[in-house]
């Protein structure tokens, strides 16, 4: 299945396609995600994900087409 993942830029995953995307296996959960693109502290950042625009906790399972982004603390304005 394929997951949009929008990450911030201070965190760089090989794992990533240039589009954007990243293939996973289906029933795949949110910490299945950070581990894949080891993202660091999965716990502090959870709080800084959403799934779909939304709230979603570590055993969040994933489905095709699901959108993840990853917000910052410091943002600029």
């Amino acid at each position: 299945m394929l997951i949009k993942v929008y990450l911030p830029p201070y965190i760089k995953s090989s794992r990533l396609c240039e589009n954007g995307y990243v293939t996973m296996e289906e029933g795949a959960t949110l910490k299945d995600l950070f581990k894949l693109l080891e993202v660091p502290y999965p716990h502090g950042m959870v709080h800084l994900c959403r799934v779909n625009y939304e709230k979603a906790g570590l055993s969040r399972e994933l489905k095709d087409g699901d959108t993840v982004s990853f917000f910052t603390l410091i943002s600029g304005g």
